[in-house]
C-alpha cells in the first residue's frame, strides 16, 4: 500500500505562519537555516508543509524569531469541548502576577515554612475577598 504524500493541513498552516513571521522580521530562509543548523532547503520544506517541524525545532524557531509557540497554531480549530482548565489557570496566574504586590505576595507565601500558616493565610485572603 502506497503512503499518502499529501502534507497534513496542520503542517501547512504551521509552515505558512513560520514564513509569515520570518518575512515580517526580514530574515532570509538561509539566515533562519543557519540559526537552526539546517539547510535553507529544509526551511523551504518546513514552510511548504512538506516536512513536519519537530517540537524541538519549533521551539528553537520560536526562540530565534522571538515568537510565542502558540503563534504558529493561531487560527487552527481547537478540539470541541476542549479542557481549558490549564489555560484558565495560566490566565489567572498572569493576572495575579501583573497586579501590584502579586509577585511579592507569591514569593512571601512560598517562603512561609509552615503549611499550617500558609493555610491560615489562604483562609484570611478568602475571608477578605468574601469567598468563605
Amino acid at each position: 500500500m502506497a503512503e499518502d504524500k499529501t502534507p497534513d493541513p496542520v503542517d501547512i498552516h504551521v509552515g505558512r505562519r513560520l514564513r509569515m513571521r520570518r518575512k515580517d522580521l526580514g530574515y532570509s530562509q538561509q539566515s533562519l537555516a543557519d540559526a537552526l543548523g539546517l539547510t535553507f532547503q529544509q526551511v523551504q520544506k518546513y514552510e511548504g508543509g512538506s516536512n513536519r517541524i519537530s517540537a524541538s525545532k519549533l521551539h528553537a524557531t520560536a526562540m530565534f524569531l522571538k515568537t510565542p509557540i502558540g503563534f504558529f497554531f493561531e487560527g487552527l480549530d481547537d478540539p470541541e469541548e476542549a479542557d481549558t482548565t490549564a489555560a484558565d489557570l495560566a490566565n489567572e496566574m498572569a493576572a495575579f502576577w501583573s497586579q501590584p504586590g502579586g509577585p511579592e505576595l507569591a514569593r512571601s507565601y512560598l517562603a512561609i515554612p509552615s503549611t499550617g500558616m500558609r493555610k491560615h493565610l489562604v483562609d484570611l485572603a478568602k475571608a477578605i475577598a468574601g469567598e468563605e
